[in-house]
């Protein structure tokens, strides 16, 4: 597997076809011409075509946040009020505590399960 088939598979999952459309195919697009033209390093235009993959996860992370964290504060808060009410049975806020980040850690997977979205492959196949 080359790099740009790795690059592509990468994006197939984690990567919205829009961003991979807007922001990692121009950076692959570059990274051909340069090779093609022996301009600049390979490295660096590898580099460059990581950054514009993590510029599209970081797009699409952004994007959808909104619903991610709605979905984890009802979540948190579903688990956190039996937490809340059975407090007396602390015997000091530090075991409070600790049991609700764990409480917050295992709150989260449910909401990761539900909410990971199905992605459309970015190419077909060939």
């Amino acid at each position: 597997m080359n790099f740009e088939s790795f690059v592509i598979a990468v994006c197939d999952r984690f990567v919205s076809q829009r961003a991979f459309d807007l922001i990692v195919v121009p950076a692959l697009a570059d990274l051909e011409f340069e090779v093609e033209h022996r301009r600049g390093s390979r490295m660096a235009g590898r580099i460059a075509v990581l950054r514009a993959v993590a510029g599209g996860v970081r797009h699409d992370m952004g994007h959808a946040s909104g619903g991610f964290l709605k979905l984890t504060l009802l979540s948190v808060a579903y688990y956190m009020f039996p937490v809340a009410i059975s407090v007396s049975l602390f015997k000091t806020w530090v075991d409070f505590f600790v049991a609700a980040g764990i409480v917050l850690a295992l709150s989260l997977v449910p909401v990761m399960v539900c909410f990971w979205p199905e992605r459309q492959p970015v190419r077909s196949g060939d």
